[in-house]
């Protein structure tokens, strides 16, 4: 196993005894939630920690489901972020008691899970998913056309959405790409959503390379909106804007890193949504974060 360098040394997030999501992302009303959340932070290694969100190898995982959670767990991730979390409360066509066994059976935590957008009459179903699975974070990866029209109103549902997790002390977020930078009225689409949701209801996952593609600087997003972005996607834009290698691109990791106290995460995943050589992309992805200084 590589030898590996504090994760978020400088952070009190991952304090002895301290909650996982910091102050202003949860809060502490019901026991069942602070027991689940204080679990993954004792489990978390006290070296540094790498997570990948598995839609990376989407494909591998349809075929071989177990054997490829273990191929991430032999390149050293410690932890990751499921995806498919449907109304029915089903993962991946199966049960989260499942899920959650396959996956920590490799050595392996989760730590959060995407999810499909729904609506309030269906958030009891996912936070009592979330909830089996013991995962403290559901966020919502994307959100159709349909609901591109009016930020306002979803950031009113995730509001709404977000009480139903609140009450039992998990943590609804919401994941963005590049479409969210299009302006509307002069307004930002992302930062309606920032502005108009509450800290303590609704956090966000900012993801890198999305930012980048749509034209905005995520130093300057971190800066404006200190302690909402509970993670990090880590993906990488080449020259094109294309996604290309971590490590191998145009996106400043360090910068970003250099400001994680002010940005309110707690930890990131490794995201590569090519399918060209997945477990390779993740590979290199990997090695480059474990032997980088800033992290």
């Amino acid at each position: 196993m590589k030898t590996r360098r504090k994760f978020l040394k400088n952070s009190s997030y991952l304090a002895a005894g301290s909650m996982l999501l910091p102050l202003g992302c949860t809060n502490k009303k019901q026991e069942v939630a602070q027991t689940i959340t204080e679990e993954v932070v004792e489990s978390l290694p006290k070296d540094k920690a790498i997570g990948v969100q598995v839609y990376s190898v989407r494909d591998a995982l349809k075929v071989d489901f177990s054997g490829s959670m273990k191929k991430l767990a032999d390149i050293g991730y410690q932890y990751i972020e499921a995806y498919g979390l449907g109304i029915d409360g089903q993962i991946l066509e199966m049960s989260p008691e499942e899920y959650s066994r396959i996956v920590t059976d490799t050595g392996m935590k989760i730590l959060s899970t995407h999810s499909t957008y729904f609506q309030t009459g269906e958030g009891e179903r996912l936070r009592d998913a979330a909830l089996t699975m013991g995962i403290p974070h559901v966020m919502i990866p994307s959100i159709s056309k349909e609901y591109r029209g009016d930020y306002y109103k979803v950031a009113e549902n995730l509001n709404k959405l977000g009480e139903i997790f609140n009450d039992s002390g998990l943590l609804l977020g919401y994941h963005n790409h590049n479409f969210e930078f299009e302006k509307q009225d002069d307004k930002v689409g992302l930062e309606i959503l920032l502005q108009e949701t509450q800290a303590n209801l609704v956090s966000f996952q900012l993801d890198l390379y999305w930012v980048v593609k749509g034209g905005a600087d995520p130093v300057a997003l971190i800066e404006k909106y200190p302690g909402r972005f509970c993670s990090f996607h880590i993906k990488d834009a080449a020259e094109d804007l294309e996604q290309t290698t971590v490590g191998t691109g145009i996106v400043d990791f360090e910068s970003v890193f250099n400001i994680k106290g002010k940005s309110g995460i707690s930890y990131f995943f490794v995201e590569d949504e090519r399918t060209d050589d997945p477990f390779g992309n993740l590979e290199s992805a990997f090695n480059y974060l474990n032997q980088a200084e800033f992290i």
